[in-house]
């Protein structure tokens, strides 16, 4: 169904220049799309490891324009199987559906009447994105459809990744360069830029601050532990204010200072979630 319209060979065209594999099958819902990934298996065979096959939870379903103005105008809350017909599927209940409809605006350009029924198909539209928790798309051309066929692919396949890194300890430790990351190799050759980058992140700190201040305590377990070591609370919020600054742009040294020193403090040792760091602001 989805290669009926003259127009589809572009979505078509799109795909094929996608890195995965394609085929046209019958499916459950008509004019749909759904996703399958290859994944190695525990067991193995004397011809190598065993590979299965798992089915994601995505299926994407391309509606007529005229078909979809019919079945949004007889949409009732307990019903939305008029739009999508969802009754007796398999796993129906595990699965994320969304609708496409390539063209309406000019369905409803060129049919007669159809634009005066926009008010009531909106507020159907607001019933089954809402009550229905359904994503419905609005495409002009079979090329945008093409498009978002090819975002929402590479969105599947980049799903296990994404999910791997944030199982880790500390995921936002990239193990490769990103645009605004540091690389930390398995040594743990990186971390202390990963600290730096931490500090820096509070208000009104600079770089040679920041970098002053992991080179006095090169991770955050080497301050915590100076932290405990101080004698009275005083001593732990003002542990860091004399430690020397260079200036790149004066040359001369200045001080961390104590209000940057305590509210570094405070973001160590401090269990309210609520608790605010910057008093100015």
């Amino acid at each position: 169904g989805l290669l009926k319209d003259p127009g589809s060979d572009a979505w078509v065209k799109i795909l094929s220049s996608l890195d995965c594999k394609y085929s046209f099958e019958p499916q459950a819902i008509p004019c749909s799309i759904t996703w399958r990934r290859n994944m190695p298996n525990t067991l193995s065979s004397p011809d190598g490891p065993m590979v299965k096959t798992e089915e994601e939870k995505e299926v994407l379903v391309l509606v007529e324009p005229e078909d979809f103005l019919k079945r949004l105008f007889s949409l009732t809350q307990p019903d939305l199987n008029q739009v999508l017909p969802l009754a007796g599927l398999e796993g129906s209940s595990t699965k994320t559906y969304s609708l496409a409809v390539v063209g309406l605006d000019a369905y409803r350009r060129y049919v007669p009447g159809e634009r005066r029924c926009q008010g009531s198909s909106q507020q159907a539209l607001v019933v089954l994105q809402l009550w229905g928790n359904m994503e419905v798309l609005f495409l002009d051309t079979w090329q945008e459809f093409g498009q978002h066929v090819s975002a929402l692919t590479k969105a599947i396949a980049k799903r296990p990744y994404k999910r791997q890194l944030e199982s880790q300890e500390l995921p936002f430790c990239a193990a490769g360069a990103w645009a605004s990351g540091v690389r930390v190799e398995k040594d743990g050759t990186g971390l202390w830029q990963v600290w730096k980058r931490q500090i820096q992140q509070f208000n009104r700190v600079s770089p040679a601050t920041a970098a002053a201040i992991a080179e006095a305590y090169p991770s955050p377990s080497l301050l915590l532990q100076a932290y405990q070591e101080c004698s009275t609370e005083d001593e732990k919020r003002l542990l860091l204010s004399d430690i020397p600054v260079k200036s790149d742009i004066s040359g001369k040294d200045r001080r961390v200072g104590p209000d940057l020193s305590r509210r570094i403090y405070l973001f160590m040792v401090s269990t309210d979630p609520d608790l605010v760091l910057d008093l100015s602001t």
